[in-house]
């Protein structure tokens, strides 16, 4: 999904002074807090941060499902910084060529600030955000993504395997996640009892899946329950439907009548994957990403 083809982070560094007081004497299992940002929920559902680059305040979209971070044109255009070509390209959504990057001098996300970060510049749009954080950035972290309380919390990774849940006394669902080279995250999930995987994708506003995995679910485009929604294209061939789905179930989480829009092949060919979550599905749960264990923590948005 938005495949990256070239990246330069160079990774965020701890800002002083907001670590507790007393942390050097925390047990060695304790959570390290890097940063706790606010997340705004945006007319779409989709969540954003807010963060500084060079010094001005932005909004970017929170979007595991991305692949680098990027600024809008008008934004980078702002910051007065020059703009490099790649050389070669990232693949954006709506199929939008990205070809040129601006080289930060000063990045922050909250207490977390960096330097010589590379952000690829965004055509121009009519999106809410200014942009994207994405998981080349959040991948060094444990990211916490609190939908109830509207907050997104960077840990440290450097913790016991599996003592991260503090905000339900330890009781989660655990399940084990594929991190793909491009750090999009996969996990197994049932759908009307069968299994299937998926990518979560905090950039998507609703899930969706392909045809072609619906027909491995048993639903096909004969089905009289599975409606055209939308068509366009050359000779209208790419098509959407919606499919009346009993279950989604994570771990034993499971989201009743879950909304999921089936996409032809050729619509899904963009994102690399014949299943996405969306916000749609993700905001009814706390995700605790664990990305050096590879695993994913989950439990009712809800749970104290």
């Amino acid at each position: 999904m938005r495949k990256a083809v070239i990246s330069a982070l160079v990774g965020l560094t701890i800002g002083g002074g907001f670590l507790p007081a007393h942390a050097e004497d925390a047990p060695a299992c304790r959570l390290k807090l890097y940063s706790s940002l606010p997340m705004i929920t945006n007319p779409d559902g989709r969540m954003s941060v807010p963060v500084t680059v060079q010094d001005r305040s932005y909004s970017f979209l929170v979007d595991t499902g991305g692949a680098v971070a990027t600024i809008g044109w008008d934004q980078a255009e702002e910051v007065g910084l020059k703009k490099k070509e790649a050389g070669t390209y990232l693949t954006g959504v709506g199929g939008r060529y990205l070809d040129s990057y601006i080289v930060t001098d000063r990045f922050s996300l909250g207490k977390l600030t960096g330097s010589g970060l590379a952000v690829y510049v965004e055509p121009k749009s009519d999106t809410d955000f200014d942009r994207t954080i994405a998981p080349d950035m959040m991948k060094h972290y444990d990211v916490d993504l609190d939908f109830a309380h509207g907050k997104m919390n960077l840990f440290s990774p450097d913790h016991c395997p599996g003592k991260v849940v503090y905000w339900n006394q330890g009781n989660a669902v655990v399940i084990s996640m594929q991190v793909s080279r491009d750090a999009h995250i996969r996990i197994p999930v049932s759908l009307d009892g069968k299994v299937i995987m998926a990518i979560l994708d905090t950039g998507a506003v609703n899930s969706i899946m392909s045809v072609r995995a619906a027909s491995f679910l048993g639903i096909t485009e004969s089905n009289p329950q599975m409606k055209l929604k939308e068509s366009y294209g050359y000779r209208k061939q790419t098509r959407l439907y919606t499919y009346p789905f009993k279950a989604l179930d994570m771990g034993g989480i499971v989201v009743s009548n879950p909304h999921i829009t089936i996409g032809s092949n050729d619509y899904m060919g963009a994102f690399d994957t014949d299943m996405i979550l969306g916000m749609a599905t993700l905001r009814q749960l706390h995700l605790y990403i664990a990305y050096g264990e590879g695993k994913l923590y989950l439990t009712p948005a809800t749970a104290n």
